[in-house]
This record gives C-alpha cells, structure tokens and sequence, in this order.
C-alpha cells in the first residue's frame, strides 16, 4: 500500500477502507478539546486513540507499530484545529 496524507479540521472519516494509522502532526494548535480517533466509518467504532485537547501545532506522534483499523479510521474533532493524518 502506499502511504496516504489526509488534513481534516471537523469530525469526519479519514479512511472508509481498512488501513494503517502510521502517525499524526497537529498543524493548527487543538483547542480545549480532545479529537478521538475510532476504528469504523463512524463515530460508534472502537477508539483507537486519543489526540489531546490543547495540543500545540507542530506535535507530532508516529507509531513504531502503526495501528490497524480494521473497518477504517473516523475522527470526532470536538473542538477546533487541524491534524494530518499518516496513513496506508
């Protein structure tokens, strides 16, 4: 698979296909609230992770061992910002 780059800024899928989640980097500063991170094509998949509220621009997190999501990965934004997601 080739890897795959996509910025979101409001709660939405961020693959509608099995994928590998390889990391993040928070390109606007998150306000007071968390973005959950979901394994599914909606909010009512299983959380996979957790990016934190108030996290500054330029965090980045990647994975040694990159998450597997199994029906896709879907992203609640309960807040404002902007996060690029690595995946394939």
């Amino acid at each position: 698979m080739a890897e795959r780059k996509l910025a979101i800024t409001a709660t939405g899928q961020v693959s509608n296909q099995p994928c590998y989640l390889h990391g993040w980097v928070v390109t606007t500063a998150l306000s007071a609230a968390a973005i959950t991170l979901q394994d599914g094509l909606t909010a009512a998949g299983d959380v996979v992770g957790v990016i934190p509220a108030s996290t500054a621009a330029g965090a980045v997190q990647m994975f040694t061992s990159p998450i597997k999501c199994t029906a896709g990965l879907y992203a609640t934004v309960a807040g404002t910002g902007t996060v690029l997601f690595i995946f394939e």
